[in-house]
């Protein structure tokens, strides 16, 4: 090497170490800039073997060049692509982390991004990956399985997944299930918990929360529980046991934080849990209001022994299962509770001042329609996950639609327990197979005293209607607004096929109004108790009072032009709420027609003065609609009014300027 390439390498040197101490002492406040994100990686249901990658993005939001001095991951099964490297201003790097577990079980740990020197910022992501384990193992009577070891770097909420069967069969009294107790590190521990085998011979993955487990080295075992069992329950088939973590920085870790323990009812007896109103399925719902937030659970029960009969559950809520929210908490931005409920006795909603284990409150089921309370235990314990949430455009029942195969445990409990009339038969007020119904959701806004919303259907070479309450006044209906459900009970073996129409029916004691504003699900349910849906659906609004208290739908109506999607007949004339509204200057202003008519619709103002006209001549069948700039015209309350040969409704608008 020449004297010109000392030099050169010198300059370089220097220029490079100049660099790196601009770099090096840039402020700690600089620095905060660097963000990582996601905050944490999940890896769900990884083989053993088997090697699944998630990208991670580094971004400099600073104005000054960063340097990743080092990537460490605190557990062997992960790695990364890219351990050391420059990020420049405004500037992102992606790097490739992967989860390759070399055994079943449960890994967690810490990925330590190290900018700048540790002393200046390392940056932390938190790591979790699960792998099934292979149970496979039979067991009987008061026998346990295999204890499995597992060692957690952090402390944090778990889920329990176990595929299982047993031969038992919901409907056959003494034989309607098995029990399984879960042992967490000893036979007494506060987060043991049971688990009722209410599937049967049919493997299910049965679904739990374990609570909060610290970090450290700890075991699982479970143990076919004879004493807690019906005494034909004889063999349990255990399949694959899985241990979920939840990522502590995910968004909904307060859920699973916060979610209750529920002892089980014993008012009858004390091993009534095994065989009636078994907690099926729990769920959440979350309300933020400013930076606190609002965590609802709710209860999916198999049945409701007390409380609203049989044919008035199928008629007013489509189910004969209960359904209940038990316990809300109110949570501040930091994680400290606010407030805290639950619903007691008599629907009342009552402060929380019972025990809990770690952060999750205990309850107990205490009365015959499943209200709860914070005192009492029983010889049954269940901790369900809360993993499952609603969606807000649906009644609580879709929960069920979702898992449909809690129609099945509501329909072999009302078997075991003779509710159900056989042969099927409409015209009988009494309760048939789930199976012989035409399941309603539909959303509606209602006023009035004494309301009954009622629903009828009518079949292809049939003469007669088929009614959601019998025709009899005795039966409980929909009563109030929201998204609700309802049935109609047809003969074994109806399809959709044989469906001609339905019917839709309000009245009241006096004047009323029944805003219907959806139909978003028509289904039945096929013998393996799966959804089999009617194309019968729409989101028209039309208005049901004393003058006009019914209206028809034909199934048939539904056309579908070249393969698109279906079209729906209006059947009655109707003018809607303008939108938006309130408004400034535009507005849109939509109307119906069931027949080729003639329209005129005229705006006015708060003084009954004319603003404007709109004459239209012959508008054919259908959806029609006006936009109207106001431009010109000054800010208030007007009214817009449609005439159709003897129809007639008007609507109030409220324009802004």
């Amino acid at each position: 090497m020449g004297d010109g390439d000392e030099m050169e390498k010198i300059i370089r040197t220097k220029i490079l170490l100049l660099c790196l101490a601009v770099v090096l002492t840039v402020s700690h406040t600089a620095f905060a800039q660097v963000s990582v994100f996601p905050e944490f990686l999940n890896f769900d249901d990884v083989a053993a073997g088997q090697t699944v990658s998630r990208p991670l993005v580094i971004k400099n939001q600073g104005d000054t060049t960063i340097v990743v001095n080092d990537i460490n991951l605190s557990h062997s099964y992960f790695r990364v692509s890219n351990t050391s490297f420059f990020i420049d201003p405004n500037d992102s790097q992606i790097v490739v982390v992967t989860f390759s577990p070399q055994e079943q079980g449960i890994a967690d740990g810490t990925m330590s991004i190290i900018i700048n020197d540790s002393s200046e910022l390392t940056l932390e992501v938190d790591l979790t990956g699960w792998t099934p384990i292979d149970m496979n193992v039979e067991l009987v009577r008061n026998e346990s399985s295999t204890p499995i070891s597992f060692n957690l770097q952090k402390s944090r909420e778990f889920l329990l997944h176990l595929r299982v069967s047993s031969e038992t069969n919901w409907s056959i009294p003494d034989s309607q299930s098995a029990v399984l107790t879960i042992y967490i590190d000893s036979t007494d521990g506060p987060q043991n918990q049971d688990i009722v085998l209410f599937k049967g011979n049919e493997l299910f993955v049965y679904k739990a929360s374990l609570g909060r487990i610290d970090s450290g080295s700890h075991s699982i075992e479970v143990y076919f529980n004879g004493d807690k069992s019906p005494s034909g329950a004889q063999f349990v088939f255990l399949d694959v046991l899985s241990l979920v973590p939840i990522a502590l920085n995910s968004r909904d870790y307060d859920v699973f934080r916060f979610s209750p323990v529920l002892y089980g009812r014993d008012l009858v007896s004390d091993d009534e849990s095994v065989r009636t109103d078994i907690p099926l399925l729990m769920w959440h719902e979350v309300d933020t209001v400013g930076s606190d937030k609002w965590i609802e659970y709710s209860m999916i029960w198999s049945n409701e022994d007390g409380g609203t009969n049989s044919v008035s559950l199928m008629s007013r809520w489509g189910r004969t299962t209960d359904i209940e929210w038990f316990y809300r908490v109110k949570i501040s931005s930091n994680g400290n509770v606010l407030e805290e409920y639950f619903q007691g006795p008599g629907h009342s909603t009552t402060f929380f001042q019972g025990n809990k284990i770690n952060d999750h409150p205990i309850l107990k089921t205490v009365t015959i329609n499943n209200m709860v309370s914070d005192v009492g235990v029983s010889n049954y314990k269940f901790f369900l996950s809360p993993e499952r949430s609603k969606h807000e455009r649906h009644s609580r029942e879709i929960l069920m639609d979702e898992d449909p195969w809690t129609y099945e445990i509501m329909a072999l409990e009302m078997i075991a327990e003779g509710k159900y009339e056989s042969p099927a038969d409409p015209f009988s007020s009494a309760v048939s197979d789930a199976r012989n119904y035409l399941y309603l959701e539909f959303n509606t806004q209602m006023a009035g005293d004494g309301l009954r919303l009622t629903f009828a259907a009518k079949l292809k070479n049939d003469p007669f209607w088929y009614y959601s309450d019998h025709g009899l006044l005795s039966v409980g209906v929909v009563n109030w607004g929201g998204w609700r459900r309802s049935t109609i009970e047809l003969w074994e073996g109806t399809t959709l096929n044989d469906l001609d129409s339905l019917q839709i029916m309000g009245s009241a004691s006096g004047s009323f109004s029944i805003t219907f504003e959806e139909l978003s699900k028509v289904f039945l349910l096929d013998e393996d108790f799966a959804l089999s849906e009617s194309p019968l659906l729409f989101s028209e609004t039309f208005v049901l009072n004393e003058n006009n208290s019914s209206i028809r739908f034909s199934f048939d109506e539904l056309t579908s032009i070249g393969g698109g999607e279906v079209v729906y007949a209006p059947k009655i004339f109707l003018l809607s709420q303008n939108y938006p509204n309130p408004f400034n200057a535009i507005t849109t202003i939509q109307y119906q027609l069931s027949a080729p008519s003639e329209v005129v619709l005229t705006i006015y103002n708060v003084r009954g003065q004319e603003v404007l006209r709109f004459v239209e001549s012959e508008k054919p069948h259908g959806y029609h609609q006006i936009t109207w700039n106001a431009t010109n015209v000054a800010s208030g309350v007007y009214f817009y009014r449609l005439q159709v040969g003897d129809f007639v409704q008007t609507r109030k608008m409220l324009l802004l300027k």
